[in-house]
């Protein structure tokens, strides 16, 4: 009589055992992707160089990285989770981009992670014996864009006359420019670049950010402090809460209508890509109110997963690369979805 009852404490047991260590369910992901490696978007006049892809495109050590991210999440939401079918129906993936050849070819070459050569149709079995439909058996997956003009939710720096408005209106950015603006002069002959405000500024230091990254000379006429001074300069122009506000939000109110219409099971989607810039990144960011202490890197991955604790009671999760993110006033793993709601409407 004992042996049965140790035997039925110890099925007991086990049982609850499996039960704590069951995960919690993920029912939907949004992974918003900054573009991978790229040649600068303007030439350096005082140091000129030939790139052989043209300004603002993809290089093809981009194109890789962006391959490898989409490896990594086909064995997160189709291996692991099974999120995702493991072969691509219409229905499961959303994929939108910038209208710019580098975040378009990025969605590309992440795609061809995700679902890669391989997983692709056939041809009728009557017809053609189970021919592959495309070579490799390659999986084509639309990619929507927006015309630069109108796409308010990818592009917060879209109009450049709205964003300095904006920026003239910050405290900080008023103190900046003063104390940068005696460079100006100096660093346009240096450059051969014309720079009247700290914006412009910006967009100079990415260029110089790219020819150190790729050992690259640069003019002789700027110093390191100088270059320094221009790459961390205005850095922080979407760390702040009024230019979040008008450029941050509009992603944030889109990305939670997705996740509230996953948890109401209105819909059959189970995953949104976008394909974007770091801007776009440090926007939404700023508009979750997440401490923003670096630049997002090259085919960097902010991610917002939606999980289910089991009985519909479901959590927002936030990592960027892979690294948890606190969301304000949020401890532990992750935010109730209630809560991840009122976020939008701070």
């Amino acid at each position: 009589m004992n042996s049965i009852r140790l035997l039925l404490l110890f099925l007991v047991f086990c049982s609850s055992a499996q039960s704590s260590l069951q995960k919690d369910k993920l029912v939907f992901a949004v992974d918003v992707i900054r573009h991978g490696d790229r040649n600068p978007i303007i030439s350096l006049p005082k140091a000129p160089h030939n790139w052989p892809e043209g300004l603002g495109e993809l290089t093809p050590i981009g194109m890789r990285r962006e391959y490898e991210l989409g490896k990594k999440l086909r064995r997160r939401y189709i291996e692991e989770t099974k999120l995702l079918p493991r072969s691509y129906k219409p229905e499961t993936l959303y994929v939108r981009s910038t209208d710019y050849n580098r975040t378009i070819m990025s969605a590309e070459c992440f795609l061809m992670g995700l679902y890669s050569p391989g997983t692709g149709p056939t041809l009728p079995s009557t017809l053609f014996f189970n021919q592959a439909a495309l070579p490799y058996y390659y999986q084509p997956i639309p990619i929507h864009t927006k015309d630069q003009n109108d796409d308010r939710i990818l592009l917060p720096h879209n109009d450049q006359k709205e964003l300095l408005q904006l920026l003239s209106s910050i405290p900080e950015y008023q103190k900046k420019e003063i104390e940068l603006k005696p460079y100006f002069e100096n660093w346009s002959k240096a450059t051969g670049i014309a720079i009247h405000n700290c914006y412009e500024v910006e967009i100079v230091g990415d260029l110089l950010f790219i020819y150190q990254l790729k050992h690259l000379s640069l003019p002789k006429e700027l110093n390191k402090e100088d270059i320094k001074t221009m790459i961390t300069a205005s850095k922080d122009i979407f760390k702040k809460s009024i230019v979040a506000e008008a450029s941050g939000k509009p992603l944030f109110n889109e990305i939670a209508h997705y996740l509230k219409e996953a948890a109401s099971q209105k819909t059959m989607l189970k995953c949104v890509l976008y394909s974007a810039h770091d801007s776009t990144i440090m926007s939404l960011m700023s508009a979750m109110n997440i401490p923003i202490n670096e630049m997002p890197c090259y085919a960097s991955d902010l991610n917002l997963s939606l999980f289910d604790k089991g009985n519909h009671n479901y959590y927002v999760q936030v990592t960027l690369n892979d690294r948890r993110l606190e969301l304000p006033g949020i401890k532990g793993k992750g935010c109730s979805l209630e809560n991840f709601m009122k976020l939008g409407k701070n």
